[in-house]
């Protein structure tokens, strides 16, 4: 799959190339821009971003550690993985590289492009592993030497991700109008660009193209020498432990009459985060356990998030323009979704070798309304508050931006509601491996799919009810008499049943489109919130007599 994603837009760029091979030769001399030194520039932090990430959680420790760190240096250790690591990033790029040389050399006649593009690819991605390694092994070391951060990597971690890649997608979509490309030209990573374009139709800076390879030999002699020192810190040092030093009397057993005023360990090792006491002991030590997983394995929320992220920078590109008009729908539908997909959709394989406990330990009701506590304390008003401030910059009038926080608030609801019972129907018991990292048990994408379905789809429609009812009501018009009839009439083109069927179906569109406008968007919403209580009520209570009925045999 990940040699068909490299190989895929390769042919596509080698088709291009074959249809304008004869106006190719023909180009002249063009002057390079700081338009495409920044798109250069911006790839390479983007590749530092990955590598670190990599680096920190999945690379910071090697095979048969205690052998290598008594046989030879750190610094001969960080090295070599420093190699394999651009050896491995040479391999994404070869591809390209070979593409890019034959058309300098091939097509242009450039005879230095043979020796400097490859040259150029061989800096481009020793720099960045190289400067992803700095910043990997810096947050290696800071996880494994204070408390703090161990404690809430999970969220310090992912707050960093998403701020990231915001300011990332801001570079990568100049239409946006707050940043551009361009704005990264300075960057003398970037200047590489002018290096490899020596000798080529494109018309660089000379003194730009040797600033590029002295900065390529900076990063390259500090980077080396600041690894060592992180390595050597980092292998060297006993981790901290995040729960230590913490207060671990139970909060629960009195003392004199009245409750400890001191957190018991599971309480404590969840701050800042706090359950409320309102919730019933049991449900709240099950709500605790699951927030504590969660934070404790951050590679498993990048299953969820990814493709979102993926699926997300896609669609920006494409209505990047109307980011402020999408932008309260989106947050009211995919923060609702997450609020239940990040802690519930797989709880039976979460639990692990201590599930058998866990069985009997609790039962199905204070287990399932554990596994909802945190999306309902914690993801809805996160929800309610983003869609707010959302609405706020949205083109709304007030009342559909009020309505769009109440869809958040409802969907989050809805979605904290089903997770469980999706999650226990479809588990995951197998862990999978990334990396060297530790076995991360992910929820299974077919669990991911079908939730994240069953709060999109009503979302979405509830959001054009409330935003744009005409559309919706065409919408359905086609769907339930269009698309039907035109289907049967394709079967049924000589006459017989299939053409009366077809026939039947355009009337009912026909019905659709006659509704009123009012009513119409009254008795879908009606429906369609009708509908969600129902489910997560059904599948709430299908929840928990899985649970109370479920088996090790």
């Amino acid at each position: 799959m990940t040699a068909f994603g490299l190989a895929f837009p390769a042919l596509l760029i080698t088709g291009g190339i074959v249809l304008f091979a004869d106006a190719i030769p023909e180009i002249e001399t063009i002057p390079l821009s700081n338009g495409i030194r920044g798109t250069i520039g911006l790839f390479w932090l983007f590749g530092v971003f990955l590598i670190g990430m990599r680096t920190a959680s999945a690379r910071t420790h090697i095979e048969a550690e205690p052998l290598m760190l008594t046989s030879v240096s750190a610094r001969t250790v960080a090295g070599g993985l420093v190699v394999a690591e651009t050896l491995r990033v040479l391999t994404y790029l070869s591809l390209y590289t070979l593409l890019a040389t034959g058309i300098a050399v091939i097509l242009l006649g450039s005879l230095p492009s043979l020796v400097l593009i490859p040259a150029t690819a061989v800096l481009f991605a020793v720099t960045a592993v190289v400067a992803g390694s700095v910043c990997g092994y810096a947050v290696a070391w800071l996880v494994a030497t204070s408390r703090f951060v161990a404690r809430h990597k999970t969220v310090l971690g992912g707050t960093a991700a998403v701020l990231l890649m915001g300011v990332y997608f801001l570079f990568l979509y100049p239409q946006l109008g707050i940043v551009s490309q361009s704005s990264l030209g300075w960057l003398p990573i970037a200047w590489l660009t002018d290096f490899a374009a020596i000798g080529s139709p494109l018309q660089g800076s000379s003194i730009r193209a040797g600033g590029a390879v002295l900065t390529s030999l900076f990063v390259l002699i500090a980077g080396g020498l600041i690894i060592e020192r992180e390595t050597i810190a980092f292998w060297y040092t006993d981790p901290v432990s995040p729960d230590s030093g913490e207060a671990t009397d139970n909060l629960d057993s009195p003392s004199d009459g009245t409750e400890s005023s001191r957190r018991d360990a599971l309480a404590a090792s969840v701050t800042p985060l706090v359950i409320p006491r309102l919730v019933a002991r049991p449900t709240r030590r099950v709500a605790e356990w699951t927030l504590l997983r969660t934070r404790r394995e951050p590679n498993r929320l990048t299953f969820v998030l990814t493709p979102l992220l993926a699926i997300g920078g896609s669609l920006l590109g494409s209505y990047a323009d109307s980011l402020t008009l999408l932008a309260a729908p989106a947050a009211a539908i995919v923060l609702a979704w997450l609020a239940g997909a990040l802690f519930a959709l797989n709880p039976l394989g979460d639990e692990g070798v201590v599930l058998p406990a866990t069985l009997t330990a609790v039962s199905g009701k204070q287990y399932v309304r554990g596994l909802m506590t945190p999306g309902l304390v914690f993801g809805f008003p996160i929800v309610v508050v983003i869609t707010a401030i959302a609405g706020v910059f949205s083109p709304y009038t007030l009342s559909q931006r009020i309505g769009l926080v109440v869809l958040g608030g409802f969907l989050t609801c809805v979605a904290v509601g089903t997770t469980p019972a999706i999650g226990m129907a479809l588990p995951r018991f197998s862990a999978i491996s990334i990396g060297q990292s530790d076995d991360v048990l992910p929820p299974r994408i077919s669990a991911t799919l079908i939730h994240f379905g069953l709060i999109g789809i009503p979302g979405s429609a509830l959001v054009m009810l409330l935003l744009v009812p005409e559309i919706a009501r065409g919408a359905l018009a086609v769907l339930v008499g269009t698309v039907p009839a035109f289907i049967l009439s394709v079967f049924g083109s000589s006459g017989g049943a299939f053409a009366s069927v077809a026939s039947g179906f355009r009337e009912i569109g026909d019905m659709v489109r006659a509704f009123g406008l009012i009513e119409f968007r009254i008795g879908g919403i009606i429906v369609l919130v009708l509908g969600g209580i129902v489910a997560a009520t059904v599948l709430y209570r299908h929840a928990i007599r899985r649970f109370d009925r479920y088996s090790l045999d």
